[in-house]
C-alpha cells in the first residue's frame, strides 16, 4: 500500500454504513430490554399494641365495717380482671392513713373461696396473704411492685378474671388501745404485661 493509499480520506459511504451499523446495534439494544413487568401491591398490613387495663371491682370501700370490737370480722369479695388484650401479671399493696390500729388488725386474702363470707371464709380456698392491715409506709400485700415476675405475683390472661376474698378481724385478745379508733386502708394494684418481662 503505497503512502497516498494510506492518507486517502475515509469516503462519505464508508462514514454513513458505520453510522447506520451503530443505530442498528443501539436499536437491537433496546429491543433486546423489552421484556414483560407486571407489579402487585399488598395493602392494610396493619401492626396495633396491645392494652393493659387491670379493673377492680368494688372500686372503693370493698371491706369496711363500723364499731367493730375485739373477735369481730368482715368478709368480702373483691374481683380483679384483666379487660385488656395482652397477658397481665399484677402485685397488690395496701396503705393506711395510721400504723396503731392498723397494726392491730388481721387482714388476709384467700383465693378459691366458695362462698366470701364471715361464715364460708374459713370452710375454702388458698391463704395467699395474712399479716396487717397496711401502713403508712405502704405494705406489700400480694407479690411485688417491682418490674418482672416476682414471688406471690397474680396472673390473669385477657378477658379473665379472679376474685380474691378479704378477709379484716380483731383478734379476740386485743386490748382497749384499739379502742376508739379509726383507719382507713387504700388497696392499690399495679399490672405489668408478662410478655417478654421474665
Amino acid at each position: 500500500m503505497t503512502e497516498q493509499t494510506r492518507n486517502r480520506p475515509v469516503a462519505p459511504q464508508v462514514l454513513a454504513t458505520i453510522a447506520v451499523v451503530a443505530l442498528t446495534v443501539a436499536a437491537l439494544a433496546a429491543v433486546s430490554l423489552a421484556v414483560y413487568t407486571d407489579n402487585e401491591s399488598v395493602a392494610n398490613n396493619t401492626i396495633s399494641s396491645g392494652t393493659i387495663d387491670l379493673t377492680a371491682t368494688p372500686a372503693t370501700a370493698a371491706i369496711s365495717m363500723t364499731a367493730i370490737t375485739p373477735g369481730d370480722q368482715v368478709t368480702a369479695p373483691m374481683t380483679i380482671g384483666n379487660a385488656g388484650d395482652v397477658a397481665l401479671r399484677y402485685a397488690m399493696t395496701s396503705t393506711t392513713t395510721e400504723d396503731t390500729f392498723a397494726s392491730s388488725l388481721t387482714f388476709t386474702v384467700k383465693s378459691g373461696v366458695a362462698t366470701c363470707t364471715d361464715a364460708g371464709f374459713g370452710a375454702s380456698g388458698t391463704v395467699e396473704y395474712t399479716g396487717i392491715l397496711g401502713s403508712t409506709a405502704t405494705s406489700a400485700i400480694l407479690g411485688n411492685v417491682a418490674q418482672g415476675n416476682q414471688a406471690g405475683d397474680r396472673s390473669l390472661a385477657p378477658a379473665t378474671n379472679e376474685v380474691l376474698c378479704l378477709n379484716v378481724r380483731l383478734p379476740a385478745a386485743s386490748g382497749n388501745i384499739s379502742q376508739g379508733q379509726t383507719t382507713s386502708a387504700t388497696l392499690t394494684f399495679a399490672a405489668e404485661q408478662t410478655a417478654n418481662n421474665p
